[in-house]
């Protein structure tokens, strides 16, 4: 992934979506060429998700994984990463989270990554959490909230999911679980035109 130094990853950077455009459909032929930048901007669009107004680098970071591990972001570079910012206690992040196991259960063999990042909250009840609900997604532990609630991403709610590219360009980002689900045809084709960049 591509640092960008101390640049923030600020709400002014990414413009509401006013108007829903069409957009091209993704096609399974190997030979078909991949979605033009504008065309992905109205698809992500017209799924409800907000598209910054300029170029966007994601921020590296290493934070604990349930396992104990250090990880960064950057490991993922090379894959499709739906970024999300959480907390067992909320209530809206636990609605979207099924469907988020399920998106990365259909598409994780093709390159595609939920990163789910705690907020703040005990190792241990983040765990237990985990393991009851049934996710197998990587999920990573915010102890201090300076990556997801400082400036690096800007997370002042939860759920903040950030769409982070190949490259480790941020194209999309969604605050709340209102609109379409992570389920939904028109996300699914998101991630899907995403991955055959």
């Amino acid at each position: 992934m591509k640092m960008s130094g101390h640049l923030a990853i600020a709400t002014a950077v990414f413009a509401p979506a006013l108007l829903l455009l069409a957009s091209c459909a993704p096609t399974s032929k190997p030979a078909a060429p991949a979605i033009s930048p504008q065309a992905l901007a109205e698809q992500i669009q017209k799924a409800g998700i907000d598209v910054p107004n300029r170029d966007l680098a994601s921020q590296d970071f290493t934070l604990e994984s349930l396992a104990g591990d250090q990880v960064s972001l950057s490991s993922y570079k090379g894959k499709v990463v739906l970024l999300s910012f959480w907390a067992t206690w909320c209530g809206p992040c636990k609605q979207e989270m099924p469907e988020m196991q399920a998106l990365y259960q259909k598409l994780k063999s093709r390159g595609f990554e939920v990163v789910a990042v705690d907020m703040m909250e005990d190792k241990a009840v983040v765990a237990d959490f985990v393991k009851k609900s049934g996710y197998t997604f990587p999920v990573l532990l915010d102890h201090t909230g300076e990556v997801g609630g400082g400036q690096m991403y800007n997370a002042r709610a939860i759920p903040t999911n950030y769409i982070v590219d190949k490259n480790g360009k941020i194209v999309g980002r969604k605050i709340g679980v209102d609109g379409p689900t992570w389920m939904s045809p028109d996300r699914v084709a998101v991630f899907e035109a995403l991955l055959s960049r």
